[in-house]
This record gives structure tokens, sequence and C-alpha cells, in this order.
């Protein structure tokens, strides 16, 4: 993952949080939020996702 890639992921991660802490979006949305953004963050970087 290049370094702007890691912290575009890690600004999601950080606004979704903040959504979910709001009471925005649920748990499982949030799970399945990160899940796509961890695929999408690391598409064509022959990485896999944590």
């Amino acid at each position: 993952m290049s370094k702007t890639q890691n912290v575009e992921y890690l600004l999601s991660v950080h606004y979704l949080k903040k959504l979910r802490e709001k009471g925005f979006i649920t748990y499982e949305q949030y799970d399945e939020i990160d899940r796509l953004n961890r695929v999408s963050f690391l598409k064509g970087q022959g990485q896999k996702s944590a």
C-alpha cells in the first residue's frame, strides 16, 4: 500500500468511527464499509487485507 493510500484508508477509518459513535451507522455497517474500503485501497497492490 502506498503512503497516500495508507493515509486515505486511515482517514476513512477515522470518519467511519465518528459515524458509528454518532449513531449514523451500525456496527455491522461499519464492518462492511471497512471491509470494502480495505479491498478498494489494496486493489492492484498485490497485498492481502488484514
